[in-house]
């Protein structure tokens, strides 16, 4: 089963031509890894706050073990410039659940929405959340969208496989603070989110849909969302 290997990275304001040219030099490191099955790369788009973050999908878990010592993104930023960076860089393993793409949409602009939820919750979260994106992506808003589950790296508990596998084959609350009992031990949930234009985007937020379980993720755990625009 594949995995997805989500690292999120804050870098000094001012230094994006830096960040970026280090970061790039990072994941054409990580393009050689056996095991590599894509790599998605996104900026962040308010120029007031600086991040990058990095999706990277592998064959398998197995893969993944034998290559991170040598290939994990974070541990690739942090032997870097550690002047580019204002904080260690988080990273997440996590299995796909859902998946969509619309080949005919251009995927210009992005959103990523990280949600920490109390384990007891999460599978209930689960169903609503994929009910809730199917629902949606019936109407031409999307170009291109996942959710996946996993947990942080730094947990030693198993990651809790999804019940399906159906990402495409190639596959705003920035400053809230996350309480650290979720965000240690939590189950994380991961949704990108890309459009075609602005209009798309409002239109995708506008949706019942989208403000039922935006609701209901911010009663019962911890979420962020980070604008994004995709980087060739």
């Amino acid at each position: 089963m594949e995995l997805l290997v989500v690292t999120l990275a804050h870098t000094s304001p001012g230094k994006d031509v830096d960040a970026s040219s280090r970061i790039r030099l990072i994941l054409e490191t990580v393009r050689n890894a056996p095991g590599l099955v894509n790599v998605r790369f996104y900026h962040s788009r308010e120029p007031a706050d600086s991040y990058y973050v990095l999706l990277t999908t592998w064959e398998d878990e197995e893969f993944w073990q034998k290559a991170q010592a040598r290939y994990s993104p974070r541990n690739l930023l942090l032997a870097s410039d550690r002047e580019l960076l204002t904080s260690p860089p988080e990273q997440w393993l996590m299995h796909y659940l859902w998946g969509y793409s619309r080949p005919s949409a251009q995927p210009n602009i992005a959103a990523v929405h990280i949600a920490t939820i109390r384990p007891e919750q999460a599978d209930r979260i689960e169903r609503g959340w994929i009910e809730s994106l199917r629902r949606q992506a019936m109407e031409p808003i999307l170009a291109f969208a996942f959710l996946a589950r996993g947990r942080s790296e730094d947990v030693s508990l198993p990651c809790s496989p999804p019940k399906t596998n159906v990402v495409p084959p190639e596959v705003k609350d920035e400053h809230e603070e996350v309480p650290s009992s979720l965000q240690t031990y939590g189950q994380v949930f991961l949704n990108l989110l890309s459009w075609p234009d602005e209009t798309h985007r409002r239109d995708f937020y506008a949706d019942q849909n989208y403000k039922a379980i935006n609701t209901v993720l911010h009663s019962i755990g911890a979420v962020r969302v980070l604008d994004l625009e995709p980087l060739p």
